[in-house]
C-alpha cells in the first residue's frame, strides 16, 4: 500500500473563463442569414456583417449580426443570440424590438418595415450594455 507523503508537489493550472456558448450564433442561425440575404437586399439593406466574439470581450458577449441599410455608415439592426432566443434592437434609435425563438422570426419582424422604421412590436425593457467597438472596427479596417 501507499505511504503518507508529508509534502506533495503540485502544479496549479489557471482556468480562463470561457464565453457562454449560448451567446454564439448557431449553424442554423448562419443558414438563416443566407436565406434572408436576398430579401434584405430587396428591402434596402446592402450588408449583413457578423462580428464574432474576440479575446478580451466581456464573457457575456457573443457573436452579433449587423444589418446595414444602403447609404448608412452604421448598422440599422443588430441581432444577438441570448440562449434559446435571438434579441433584436435598432442601433439607430436604441429601441429593443424584442426576443424571438429563431433568427428567421427576428428577420421577418424587421423586414415587415420596408422603410426601416420600427415594426409594430411592443418594445420590452432591457438592461443596456455599452460596448466599445472602435478597437474592433480599427482591426477590421486595417
Amino acid at each position: 500500500m501507499g505511504s503518507f507523503q508529508s509534502q506533495v508537489a503540485c502544479l496549479v493550472l489557471p482556468f480562463v473563463p470561457k464565453p457562454y456558448a449560448a451567446s454564439y450564433l448557431t449553424a442554423l442561425d448562419r443558414i438563416e442569414i443566407g436565406r434572408w440575404r436576398d430579401h434584405a437586399r430587396r428591402s434596402g439593406y446592402d450588408r449583413m456583417v457578423i462580428y464574432e466574439r474576440e479575446a478580451g470581450d466581456f464573457p457575456e458577449m457573443g457573436d452579433i449580426l449587423c444589418l446595414h441599410r444602403t447609404g448608412e455608415a452604421w448598422s440599422r439592426w443588430v441581432f444577438a443570440r441570448q440562449g434559446a432566443m435571438v434579441r433584436v434592437w435598432c442601433s439607430k434609435t436604441g429601441v429593443d424590438v424584442g426576443a424571438f425563438p429563431t433568427l428567421g422570426a427576428a428577420f421577418e419582424s424587421v423586414m415587415q418595415a420596408a422603410d426601416g422604421t420600427l415594426p409594430a412590436i411592443k418594445a420590452t425593457p432591457v438592461r443596456n450594455v455599452v460596448t466599445d467597438f472602435v478597437p474592433r472596427l480599427r482591426r477590421a479596417a486595417g
